[in-house]
């Protein structure tokens, strides 16, 4: 009988075999992803980014909202502007969109137009001149014909404020 080490050294590779064999890969590699181009990636890189930013600012990026800014403007002036509007504020709340805020001042309760004008008065610094000066219109017309009392005080407020 021969000493164990000498039988078990020549039935195993030494270990600078074993590292060798794994350093060839043992003829499978793996796929590498294609190659995308640049603008493709930056593109796919920028979708990725709004579809997240529309996720963390909730349902005023749908496409639904934009539908039913579309169906507010539609309805603005007709006997439909009430409900469509109450079914607005009570799908989405008031409105960030300067020009839709407007549309608001023609809202029948007088507690969400004084809500708007004070909206309307927050973001009025950041306005253009020719906004500015609409707005200012506008509140110098609801002060003096508003028949209601809370929209007149309201815009006689702002007004005092500019």
């Amino acid at each position: 009988m021969s000493p164990k080490g000498e039988d078990d050294d020549r039935d195993r590779p030494s270990w600078r075999e074993i590292d060798q064999k794994r350093d060839r890969g043992g003829g499978v590699t793996p796929a590498k992803p294609p190659r995308v181009p640049k603008k493709q990636a930056e593109r796919e890189r920028q979708l990725a980014l709004a579809q997240a930013e529309a996720l963390f600012k909730g349902k005023r990026t749908r496409p639904e909202y934009q539908a039913d800014l579309k169906k507010l403007e539609a309805h603005h002036g007709t006997k439909k502007f009430a409900a469509t509007a109450k079914k607005f504020l009570e799908e989405y709340g008031l409105p960030e969109e300067w020009g839709v805020l407007t549309r608001f001042l023609d809202y029948p309760d007088p507690r969400v137009v004084v809500e708007v004008l004070q909206t309307m008065a927050r973001m009025f610094p950041a306005r253009s001149r020719v906004e500015q000066q609409g707005f200012k219109g506008r509140l110098k017309v609801l002060a003096l014909t508003s028949s209601q009392l809370e929209v007149r005080r309201g815009a006689e407020e702002i007004l005092a404020a500019f």
